[in-house]
């Protein structure tokens, strides 16, 4: 029986280890599958502001081409006015200006080309900023994709390990559960044959008392027996006696005659001692 609770103990206590590796291991593909939500939103976020970046790269591209082409068209316009300036009207080198005529706005248009040509050079290097800035994003995310990925990839062989080993453990889990229901079947068995056992110990006590009870009883008429024998001896001494000293009497006065000192008395044997004496007992 010892032995039997000693196996359940060591039973039990191996079904809550493995509850709490089952825990354990709950827990870590609950941390892995959050951990993975968190890489899949920062991947979406970085996809979405590489998107957003294109958008103002290729928005920029399309503004500084629209600037080229109002660009070239006043350059040649600037060239045009230039050329029909110089066949209408003489050019005086002492003077700080030239003489266009009044209806063409050769200042204002040297000055939007000025403005133009700075402005064609701040998106120029803004856009090759931003080329830069998205191609340092696409490395960024495509490090971010490769790391995602890798950590994805190393989760599911987690996952897939610790499926292998939940499936491992729950056989176990059943295989001792089984062991478990076996062991308490036959502890149900021995508590049976325990009580039963004990029903029998029960009767054999109280058969052993009657038994004792008994023994006392026939101990007691054994004595009583003995005293009786007792007796019965003492009166042979005495009738003997009496035997003796009749016999010495009578034998001056008849003719002599041979008697058994226990003729006169009928032998019975002793049940207990097994020897003949006379009855002579009352």
């Amino acid at each position: 029986m010892t032995k039997t609770y000693s196996d359940i103990d060591a039973v039990t206590r191996l079904l809550e280890e493995k509850e709490r590796d089952l825990e354990l291991a709950a827990r870590i593909g609950q941390s892995l599958l959050k951990k993975n939500k968190t890489l899949s939103e920062r991947n979406e976020f970085l996809e979405e502001q590489v998107e957003h970046i294109r958008e103002e790269v290729s928005q920029l591209r399309h503004d500084l081409s629209m600037k080229d082409e109002l660009l070239q068209f006043y350059t040649s316009a600037a060239e045009e006015s230039e050329g029909d300036s110089s066949t209408c009207t003489p050019i005086r080198h002492n003077d700080s200006t030239l003489l266009v005529p009044s209806y063409f706005p050769l200042d204002s248009l040297q000055k939007k080309l000025k403005d133009l040509e700075a402005e064609n050079i701040s998106l120029r290097s803004e856009a090759s900023h931003l080329e830069t800035e998205t191609e340092e994003y696409e490395e960024k995310e495509q490090q971010l994709v490769n790391d995602v990925v890798k950590e994805l990839r190393d989760a599911n062989h987690q996952m897939s390990t610790l499926a292998e080993e939940l499936a491992r453990k729950t056989d176990d889990a059943s295989r001792q559960q089984e062991e478990i229901t076996h062991l308490l079947s036959q502890i149900v068995d021995l508590q049976k044959k325990s009580k039963s056992y004990a029903v029998e110990n029960q009767e054999l006590t109280q058969h052993l008392g009657a038994a004792k009870d008994a023994q006392r009883q026939l101990t007691a008429e054994l004595r009583e027996l003995e005293d009786k024998y007792a007796e019965c001896m003492e009166m042979l001494h005495e009738a003997q006696e009496e035997l003796k000293n009749l016999r010495n009497k009578s034998l001056p006065l008849s003719t002599p005659r041979r008697f058994h000192s226990l003729g006169l008395f009928p032998m019975v044997r002793d049940t207990y001692t097994g020897v003949r004496v006379i009855k002579h007992c009352p």
